[in-house]
């Protein structure tokens, strides 16, 4: 499946207009994954700038400059296959583009499940302490996810996405709440299958946790 180049005005229709000239987003699923625009000032002018991401952290940002559009797209596809790469994904070839975004004027936005506040003081017979144990889920060398246990009280493991954009839907659960570690796990994995489904990617391997402390 090829990305997609949409042009950032189009996508973002409600938004101020970009100050760039020729300025698209890059597209894989409803993602953004990229973009690129015209230099119109300065030393550069007439030359492109481009830039691709996938999560967080150096290993996974490319940025650069090409003489033209059709040059920024061929690196975008290029930097961000060999990321997904890295991440034990790649494309699904029946994904299409995501709509154009518009603005909330109700203040509302993807639904989550808070986090579980904790009364120290209410629990003084008999609480419970125990080392905390945060497992960070990776897919390949990308980190997509945390499962965390609760250091006091009653055990309880707090799950979530990380480090990745998440789609404004109020279906999309992206945190939660499980009663053992196996059960936050397949909490996860449930939110990450309909995370890579939005995306317009598909695994490769499988997703894996480890002890970080």
């Amino acid at each position: 499946m090829p990305l997609y180049a949409r042009l950032r005005d189009n996508h973002y229709p409600e938004a101020d207009p970009s100050p760039h000239t020729d300025h698209h987003v890059v597209l894989c699923g409803a993602l953004g994954c990229g973009g690129f625009h015209r230099v119109t000032t300065g030393p550069s002018a007439g030359t492109w700038r481009w830039g691709t991401q996938l999560g967080e952290g150096a290993d996974f940002v490319a940025v650069g400059s090409a003489q033209s559009a059709t040059e920024c797209a061929a690196h975008i596809g290029r930097a961000f296959r060999a990321m997904l790469a890295r991440a034990d994904l790649r494309e699904r070839q029946d994904a299409r583009p995501g709509s154009p975004l518009y603005e909330k004027t109700d203040g509302s936005g993807p639904i989550s499940t808070p986090a579980q506040s904790y009364d120290r003081d209410a629990d003084r017979c008999g609480q419970t302490v125990r080392n905390e144990r945060r497992l960070l889920v990776r897919s390949g060398e990308l980190t997509v996810g945390v499962l965390k246990r609760a250091s006091h009280g009653q055990e309880t493991w707090t799950w979530f996405l990380i480090g990745l954009p998440r789609p404004d839907d109020p279906d999309f659960i992206w945190r939660g709440h499980a009663a053992t570690e196996p059960e936050a796990f397949n909490a996860f994995e449930r939110c990450w299958q309909q995370w890579l489904a939005w995306a317009g990617l598909e695994q490769l391997g499988e997703v894996q946790r480890g002890v970080t402390r």
